[in-house]
């Protein structure tokens, strides 16, 4: 069997969505007998799947360094002892490098050039407000084009890719996230208790979720004066920013909900889901709540309109800006009473694009590569 290598350049947070697809094909694999090594950021406290990860054995690496810190005269030593001496020891036939950001890249792909180590890459988020300089394209581009595969979660990020690097990507491939909630999930709709309930699911990070937009349309007196109520689920670093954010607005009809394990739970007690993100890759929250029978009502970025069909199966605002957030709630307002039913057409939608098993369908094109 051969070694396989996973890489994640995630370094700004413990765990995030990013991170499950690399990290359950890696498990998936080390039980299937491949011997793997995964390299990630070191975290004082381990996250359950890289602690799955050591226990079947694997060549865990840790870069413990503060991105924030780190000069340009002293990256390049760092880079060399956090990147090439692993590699160098684990010897890898061949490399996944999973990027959070479709730029996070600093030196991955360029050590498996030097290496002759054939590698794919994940691409996760891209934005459309953050463009790589001509220098950085380039760089960019060259690991792009000579991966053996690139894997977008979502076409809308494939095609925002090209259009950034100025390159055709004929290397590229739309793979699916796993999710958190049974594929054959069906809970009940909620208890009629008069009102009705919003879970915004996601880091509590706004440059990329965009809880300030949400917080923007529900200070006005139309939104504070109707029985609705919203709840954040997740965690992150800006959680007392947007608590201060929600006692300066007064929004009594907004709570915090921490991180929920059970996502199913969530939505045993919930309606609908609202996300005003500014960038994504193909948010899994958005899978998770279609997969339970509730609609979405989401900014048009990203891949969320590969799911979200606007008026039909959720609600879409054009952009993520607070007067076209609010143009989308008033529209899933105005049709409160089909809500049940638009949940239920976005049950059988999301079923027609997401598989029941990504991983297993990724698991099966890495080992077409390694063929």
């Amino acid at each position: 069997m051969k070694k396989i290598a996973f890489v994640s350049t995630n370094d700004t947070t413990q765990w995030a969505g990013s991170e499950e697809l690399w990290s359950q094909t890696a498990i998936k694999m080390a039980t299937q007998g491949f011997t793997i090594g995964a390299n990630v950021k070191g975290w004082k406290q381990t996250p359950k799947k890289i602690q799955e990860l050591e226990r079947l054995s694997c060549y865990i690496g840790r870069r413990w360094y503060d991105k924030n810190i780190i000069g340009k005269l002293t990256f390049k030593v760092f880079k060399h002892k956090l990147f090439l001496e692993w590699l160098n020891k684990f010897k890898p036939d061949f490399v996944v490098i999973s990027l959070g950001y479709s730029y996070e890249d600093k030196g991955w792909m360029e050590a498996c050039l030097r290496r002759n180590i054939p590698y794919a890459i994940i691409i996760h988020a891209v934005a459309e407000k953050y463009w790589p300089s001509d220098e950085f394209a380039a760089f960019a581009a060259k690991g792009y084009v000579s991966a053996e595969k690139c894997f977008f979660v979502s076409q809308r990020n494939l095609e925002l890719t090209v259009k950034q690097l100025a390159i055709e990507l004929n290397n590229a491939k739309i793979v699916r996230n796993p999710y958190n909630v049974s594929y054959n999930v069906a809970p009940s709709w909620p208890k009629d208790e008069g009102v009705l309930k919003l879970a915004c699911v996601g880091r509590l990070e706004p440059g990329s979720k965009g809880q300030d937009i949400l917080f923007e349309v529900l200070r006005s007196q139309k939104w504070k004066s109707r029985p609705i109520e919203v709840t954040l689920f997740g965690e992150g670093s800006h959680r007392n920013t947007l608590k201060r954010l929600k006692d300066l607005w007064k929004l009594d009809n907004v709570k915090f909900g921490g991180f929920v394990d059970n996502v199913e739970a969530i939505w045993a007690d919930h309606h609908a889901l609202i996300l005003p993100s500014r960038y994504e890759g193909l948010p899994l929250a958005v899978v998770e709540a279609m997969l339970c029978g509730r609609l979405c009502i989401v900014t048009d970025v990203a891949g969320n309109t590969e799911l979200v069909e606007d008026n039909i199966n959720g609600f879409v605002a054009m952009a993520p800006k607070a007067e076209c957030l609010d143009d989308a709630m008033e529209r899933a307002w105005q049709r409160r009473e089909s809500w049940y039913e638009i949940g239920k057409e976005a049950y059988v939608s999301v079923r027609e694009v997401i598989p029941q098993d990504p991983i297993d369908k990724f698991v099966r094109e890495l080992k077409l590569l390694l063929d």
